[in-house]
């Protein structure tokens, strides 16, 4: 039974187990869930838009200890023209993207407010800040992760937990490697540290976060971006 347990959903990819591994060093046990393995003291694979699988990992997460952290990493994004990207692709990334947080978050909750106290960093984009040509479903579940972390920062600051969201840049990473558009070129033209973002920056920023420094971090959006969004 470990004292600190750590929920983190997306672990899977690259910027997840970053999180992990880094929330595993600061002495957390870590409970993680995706769809698929990972490395972690507690691993389920699910869908985190099955409310009902969520709620099951989030009891057999409370066995390992109190969950004081909450992150949601998990995430996928489906690009293409707007005029024709489906609609199923469209409720596809909603479903993992914004409803997962949801989920995991929801579960986590009534633990939480039992004990008064307790840190949640959801893991958005600067596209859900800035938006993107050929990304309109990732935009928006992404937008919406921001929306419902500054709803729910409100809400729970009140009754001790704080909840912000890192919002990271180009991090070569994970989804980002994919794709075409992402090139040395592009890196040099429109990110004015002129590097790529690491999975250790935003582990990092989810550190100080969720640690004894970041407690008047409230509804915060923290984007750890390379001067991509000013």
């Amino acid at each position: 039974m470990s004292e600190r347990v750590a929920v983190v959903s997306g672990t899977a990819g690259g910027l997840g187990a970053a999180i992990a591994e880094r929330l595993a060093r600061e002495g957390y046990a870590v409970a993680s869930c995706d769809l698929a393995p990972a490395a972690s003291a507690l691993h389920v694979e699910l869908d985190v838009a099955d409310a009902a699988a969520v709620r099951a990992f989030m009891s057999r997460a409370e066995e390992l200890g109190r969950v004081d952290v909450v992150v949601t990493a998990a995430g996928i994004q489906r690009t293409g023209a707007s005029e024709t990207l489906p609609t199923d692709d469209f409720r596809r990334v909603l479903d993992v993207n914004l409803t997962g947080t949801w989920n995991i978050i929801q579960a986590a909750l009534p633990g939480m407010l039992e004990r008064g106290g307790g840190r949640i960093v959801t893991i958005s984009s600067e596209i859900g800040l800035a938006g993107a040509a050929g990304y309109a479903a990732y935009a928006a579940s992404k937008g919406g992760v921001i929306a419902l972390t500054k709803a729910l920062a409100r809400e729970l600051a009140p009754r001790g937990i704080c909840v912000n969201s890192v919002a990271p840049g180009p991090i070569e990473a994970g989804m980002l490697l994919t794709e075409a558009a992402y090139s040395d070129a592009w890196l040099a033209a429109n990110v004015p540290i002129g590097r790529w973002g690491r999975p250790s920056d935003v582990a990092a920023t989810v550190a100080f976060l969720v640690g004894e420094e970041g407690g008047y971090f409230v509804g915060q959006i923290v984007s750890p971006n390379g001067g991509t969004v000013i």
